[in-house]
């Protein structure tokens, strides 16, 4: 029902997941933040949402949603608890010294990845939108896995390999009683050592966890019997339970990435680590070195070496960094297979050389030494200045990449630069058209006028007439004055306002009719004040009101105009402005006791009468009085239905409250209010829900015209009471569709 209540603030909305259910947490930034959440490593949300930013635990699994653009950015990891105001002065400014975020947790930037846009994403946190463009910001396990597992899809923004540490290398020179056979570590161990990792933490260790198990690869292999045992029967069983939910995603990259210890065979299936354990192994398998003259051309040898993994490292990181663009894809696996078959080469070139010139007692074959070692050498190098040829072409063709990924990326800036451009004409254009609009149905009313009142409009029109003012079709929002017969089923066109004016209301006083406040649509309120001479069949221009506002009520009384309530879209008002046109403005009278928008008042002997609205937080069914004797407002009883856009009618000595919206639907009850009781007594019910309808008293009779009879249907026909017969529907068929429209007898 947004046309039938104000902007009001939502609520708060979280899922509320306990601590064992909680798998991540998407916090908040907009363009001017951002920057600021990873300077200072810290994500933060308003306070309100600290019942559950409070239950996250360093290494949880953290996201990162852009506000305008609408983009998330991952992946991080909480590096403390949730807490209030660890930064109090976080993402603030001059006006606003404290922080407006304040539930906080202190992040780590390990694995970036690009932005992610809402239309990937989406699929994911489908359970957790509640609106069309909110949802929650609490992500259970299976969300948080998904989500992962989408952004491991994306290249990394800086993906480097590790570099083998130099400890490693420098081995290879080591006298042969410091060397030891390699011993696979015992699986008991490494699970057990898995227990110092952060529990929610897997992808965020993958560069710095594989160097320090490489650098103490040796020691561990030598502690492996004294720590097999160390460990109780309660730390076992704390290990068999599932830690965290980034485990299960992608068993064989993590397996390498965490774990130094596996064979060749598998670690060659993993592209970005392949080459520094391909090193490792080199290094592992070379003889002691005797010669010293040797020994420095052997260690010159593995540290080039150690160069080509790293620079084929970075080609490879650099191939996958390309825009996703067609044709690059079979492009950049031809390059990878190329670089890697090269490097191969160039790794056994290296190793027969070592063999050549380690000592005869270190199991050289007899083939190896009978034959030249400086031709295997010649050979091996006239292979590598082969293949560099081939390097220095794979460069070239990444280079011609890049240049065509820039180009692609400048096209599509353009493209869409230009459909924003034709976004921002087609609103203009839907804006002018509307404006047309008006002005089209401006002028067929003046025509119809000028046809229809030759003369003065009380020579030719009924007396008393229902007048009804503009109001919504469901196409145009009117600007029309109409006078309506139901008798005779005829509406006679009279001069339009001087705008269109819907929510607005109206009231009758010495022959004029007066229209005030109201808008356009549904966001656009006005405080002007327009006043139409019957005697000449044209508006003039009054004084305006004191503020904006719309959903109003009005009535005269005594010789003055009364302006009841109403609100602007974010505030509901209780007072009461009133209109005197001996001196010509409006002033400020006694204030209602609650504030009420879409309410209806009526007039009954002296007395005005108010019933429910909506007070900005619900609609009511309560009711009050002013008597200008008396000078203030007076509480009534309450009527049975909560009820807002209903009407109000004097029939008798009694006031009928019909139809209106009860904060969940349109309603077709009726109540009856007998002031002398002061008590609310049921009665017939309408034949249809109704609420928005313009009601007016003519001959004994309640008319209500037009309205809604739901959110999307718009009524065209006029519904009846009298006491004597009850309720009819009169079957008309010059009144059409209308809704939002304010009428009076005169």
């Amino acid at each position: 029902m947004e046309a039938l209540q104000p902007n009001i603030q939502a609520g708060i909305h979280t899922r509320n997941l306990p601590v064992k259910q909680l798998g991540g947490m998407i916090f908040g930034c907009k363009p001017d933040t951002i920057e600021e959440c990873f300077k200072k490593q810290l994500f933060g949300l308003p306070a309100v949402h600290y019942s559950y930013v409070k239950n996250v635990k360093p290494g949880m699994p953290l996201f990162l949603f852009n506000y305008i653009d609408r983009r998330l950015h991952g992946i991080f990891e909480a590096a403390s608890l949730g807490q209030m105001s660890i930064d109090p002065y976080a993402w603030s400014n001059e006006d606003l010294l404290k922080t407006p975020f304040p539930a906080q947790v202190r992040i780590c930037i390990r694995t970036r990845y690009p932005p992610m846009l809402e239309s990937r994403y989406k699929t994911v946190l489908g359970a957790n939108y509640y609106d069309r463009h909110l949802f929650y910001f609490e992500l259970d396990h299976t969300q948080t896995e998904a989500l992962i597992s989408l952004f491991k899809l994306l290249p990394l923004v800086n993906n480097q390999v590790p570099a083998a540490p130099r400890e490693r290398s420098i081995a290879v020179s080591l006298p042969p009683t410091k060397r030891k056979a390699p011993v696979l570590p015992d699986p008991k161990k490494v699970k057990e050592n898995s227990k110092d990792i952060n529990p929610f933490s897997v992808l965020s260790n993958a560069s710095d966890g594989a160097q320090e198990n490489w650098v103490d690869f040796d020691s561990d292999v030598e502690n492996a019997s004294i720590n097999e045992n160390s460990h109780s029967d309660t730390d076992e069983k704390e290990f068999e339970e599932p830690v965290s939910d980034w485990e299960d995603l992608d068993d064989n990259a993590l397996q390498y990435q965490f774990s130094p210890y596996s064979n060749s065979d598998e670690v060659s299936q993993n592209s970005s680590y392949k080459t520094v354990c391909q090193e490792v192994e080199l290094a592992e398998c070379i003889p002691p070195v005797v010669n010293p003259a040797s020994e420095e051309k052997l260690t010159m040898l593995v540290h080039n070496e150690h160069k080509a993994a790293v620079c084929i490292g970075k080609i490879e990181s650099e191939v996958n960094s390309i825009m996703d663009g067609v044709g690059l894809q079979p492009e950049r696996h031809t390059i990878l297979k190329k670089l890697k078959e090269l490097f191969s080469m160039r790794q056994q070139g290296v190793s027969s050389q070592d063999c050549v010139e380690s000592s005869p007692d270190q199991c050289v074959p007899e083939e190896t030494l009978s034959c030249d070692p400086l031709d295997v050498t010649v050979e091996d190098k006239t292979s590598f200045q082969e293949h560099l040829g081939e390097f220095d072409e794979l460069r070239q063709i990444i280079a011609d990449l890049s240049k065509r990924a820039e180009a692609l990326e400048k096209k599509q800036k353009g493209s869409d630069q230009d459909l924003l451009f034709l976004r921002e004409v087609v609103k203009d254009s839907g804006r002018k058209v509307q404006q047309l609009e008006y002005l089209v149905d401006e002028l067929q009313f003046r025509f119809d006028s000028s046809l229809s009142l030759p003369g003065s409009m009380h020579n030719t029109l009924a007396k008393p007439s229902i007048f009804l003012i503009g109001g919504y079709n469901g196409v145009t929002w009117l600007s029309s004055l109409d006078s309506f017969s139901p008798e005779k089923d005829t509406m006679v066109g009279l001069t339009p306002m001087s705008f269109a004016r819907s929510y607005a209301s109206a009231a009758a006083l010495d022959g004029h009719i007066f229209a005030f406040g109201g808008g356009g649509g549904k966001s656009s309120w006005y405080n002007t004040v327009e006043c139409y001479s019957s005697r000449n069949n044209e508006w003039i221009e009054c004084p305006s009101l004191n503020r904006k506002k719309g959903s109003l009520a009005g009535i005269s009384l005594n010789s003055k105009i009364y302006a009841i309530g109403g609100g602007d879209g974010n505030e509901t008002f209780s007072e009461v402005e009133m209109f005197d046109p001996y001196l010509g403005k409006w002033l400020c009278g006694p204030s209602m006791l609650i504030p009420r928008f879409a309410l209806a008042v009526a007039e009954l002997n002296g007395t005005i009468y108010a019933t429910g609205g909506y007070d900005g937080s619900m609609y009511l069914q309560s009711a009050e009085r002013y008597d200008q004797r008396e000078g203030v407002w007076v509480r009534l009883r309450s009527m049975n239905t909560k009820r807002g856009c209903h009407a109000l009618t004097v029939l008798g000595e009694s006031l009928y409250a019909m139809g209106g919206y009860n904060g969940d639907k349109m309603v077709s009850s009726v109540e009856i209010f007998d002031p002398r009781l002061n008590a609310w007594r049921m009665g017939d019910p309408m034949s249809a829900p109704r609420g928005y309808a313009a009601a007016v008293t003519l001959d004994g009779s309640a008319y209500l015209i037009g309205g809604l009879e739901s959110n999307v249907q718009i009524l065209a026909t006029v519904e009846v009471y009298n006491a004597s017969s009850g309720w009819s529907v009169l079957g008309l068929s010059s009144l059409g569709k209308r809704s939002f429209a304010s009428a009076v007898v005169m």
